[in-house]
């Protein structure tokens, strides 16, 4: 592949500037299109101010970069050249200039300093000292010019619009500060390691296609004259693209005491045992559990703050109105002072700081797991009964159920069901068994269904075990009962794995004495694993 120094991301774009219509002193400057009337660059404009040399100095030891290399043009050269810009100069004595020449003598130094000092005082074309607007700077940051400041920094008294042949210059008081955008803060800040390391983790250098130039084909494969490679993160597809300057998030991201021990805990849950890459899939979902109600995308999900916000995981398909949050701001809410220490602002929303956590594991990936018993691919195995699937019943808590039926009179039969994404903790066993009235409301056998239940699983190690309760359980046969089989502490996680590592195991345990007090035939509605945490 390759790739010339070419410099693509300061390309002329061609437009027609509106006439501009100001004061005699504006006129004198522009002519007819905007344009400075000037036989000077900017950079001999600002040569000729006399208090600009440390500004000067950072543009010439900078270098503009292509496919994150350094090529060998300075700004100093750029603003030499016949492109148009607007420069934001800060005057001499307003920053520290020995830093940045240091910090230009490695080449991620130099990078870092053109992204968040040169390219934080330039724009392409020209703005003037009264126009009113959101200026798209070179680094991709929108900063905001009003009648007489520039992203709340004055203009020096009668040093606005300096004209020059390749665009216009402005001395300010002091130095624009540079915003980090979300994922930059993330990623950049030693206070957000935590988390920022994570996405970082999964940055990867990708070659954009619709903005290199093609030059042929060879062997089938297309070559490029001049290539373009940009930075790609997958996880921008499950926590929003909280990159992007033109988008507005607001982050809660806890201090690093707080992010360990949810961290840890968060880990706890997700134990995959033996299978393979077992700790990146840890790792990767615990994060996935925590970051996600982290990240609100304030066009979406906070346009009613007051009343409630809901993060970028939430769904409108839930029925279960996950994700959402009430009174977020009021006493006790995820926004309120009572977890939030102080803001950042970013230059795509803002980031809150944490002091506390205020979630419970249950709010945001313990949930309880549900297993319809009327979709014949959880059945893994069956004895000693026949079974049919019956659907749309008004006081079933899902939308069908399974009719258990004994193979003969006095058959106790055996259903085994499979239980997939299950995290790794404690749980409450339960089986929901509907009453006979649901399929004939005249039906008046109202004899419970008495039953046994064992549960299969797997061990870190990956050995397959089985653990019978105790107690033989019955429903009440008036009502869509939950019934408790039992508690039991699941040792390895299977979410978002395709096989499921846990598998239930119902037993009618009716005895032929009991033929007439009990009910071999169940209508079960589902199985229901509900989260336990006082048991762990």
């Amino acid at each position: 592949m390759k790739t010339n120094n070419k410099i693509k991301m300061f390309a002329v774009v061609a437009m027609a500037l509106s006439a501009v219509a100001c004061t005699d002193t504006w006129d004198e400057h522009y002519g007819n299109e905007g344009r400075p009337v000037s036989d000077k660059s900017l950079l001999q404009v600002m040569e000729e101010q006399g208090d600009l040399g440390d500004f000067l100095k950072v543009l010439r030891a900078t270098h503009v970069f292509s496919n994150n290399k350094p090529t060998k043009v300075t700004y100093a050269d750029l603003l030499a050249s016949d492109q148009t810009f607007t420069v934001w100069a800060p005057k001499d004595g307003q920053f520290n200039v020995d830093s940045l020449l240091a910090e230009c003598q490695t080449v991620s130094g130099d990078s870092m300093c053109g992204q968040h000092f040169v390219q934080n005082h330039i724009a392409h074309f020209v703005t003037n000292s009264t126009d009113e607007k959101s200026v798209l700077m070179l680094n991709n940051k929108y900063l905001d010019a009003i009648p007489g400041s520039f992203q709340g920094v004055t203009y020096e008294s009668g040093r606005a619009n300096e004209a020059a042949k390749n665009g216009v210059l402005h001395v300010l008081s002091g130095e624009l500060p540079y915003l980090y955008n979300v994922y930059e803060a993330l990623t950049t800040l030693s206070e957000y390691s935590g988390i920022g390391s994570f996405f970082k983790g999964y940055e990867k250098l990708e070659l954009d296609e619709n903005s290199s130039i093609q030059s042929g084909i060879v062997d089938g494969n297309i070559v490029y004259s001049d290539s373009v490679m940009v930075t790609t993160n997958i996880l921008f597809s499950k926590f929003d693209r909280i990159n992007e300057e033109d988008s507005s998030f607001i982050m809660l991201v806890p201090e690093t005491r707080v992010w360990d021990e949810v961290y840890n805990e968060a880990m706890s849950y997700f134990n995959y045992g033996s299978v393979n890459q077992a700790d990146s899939l840890q790792r990767l979902y615990a994060h996935q559990a925590l970051i996600r109600d982290l990240v609100y995308n304030r066009d979406i999900g906070c346009s009613h703050m007051a009343d409630s916000v809901y993060s970028i995981a939430y769904s409108k398909y839930d029925e279960e109105r996950r994700h959402v949050y009430y009174k977020p701001l009021a006493a006790g809410g995820i926004f309120s002072s009572d977890f939030v220490r102080d803001t950042m602002a970013c230059s795509n929303g803002a980031i809150y700081n944490l002091y506390e956590w205020p979630f419970k594991p249950e709010d945001i990936y313990f949930y309880p797991v549900k297993t319809e018993a009327e979709y014949e691919s959880m059945m893994t195995d069956y004895e000693d009964c026949t079974y049919a699937s019956r659907s749309s019943v008004a006081d079933s808590i899902s939308d069908g159920y399974l009719v258990i039926s004994p193979r003969t009179n006095s058959s106790n039969w055996t259903m085994e069901f499979q239980i997939p994404s299950v995290l790794s903790g404690t749980y409450d066993v339960c089986a929901v068994v509907l009453p006979r009235t649901v399929y004939n409301a005249s039906d008046r056998n109202f004899r419970p269904c008495k039953f046994k239940a064992s549960i299969g699983y797997e061990t870190v190690d990956g050995v397959e075990q089985t653990y019978d309760f105790e107690d033989e359980v019955q429903n009440d046969p008036y009502r869509v009962d939950t019934v408790k089989i039992g508690t039991f502490t699941i040792p390895v996680c299977s979410y978002g794995q395709p096989d499921a590592k846990v598998h239930l195991t119902l037993e009618c345990s009716i005895s032929r004495m009991e033929s007439g007090r009990y009910n071999r035939e169940m209508y079960l509605d589902c199985l229901y694993f509900k989260p336990n945490r006082e048991e762990e």
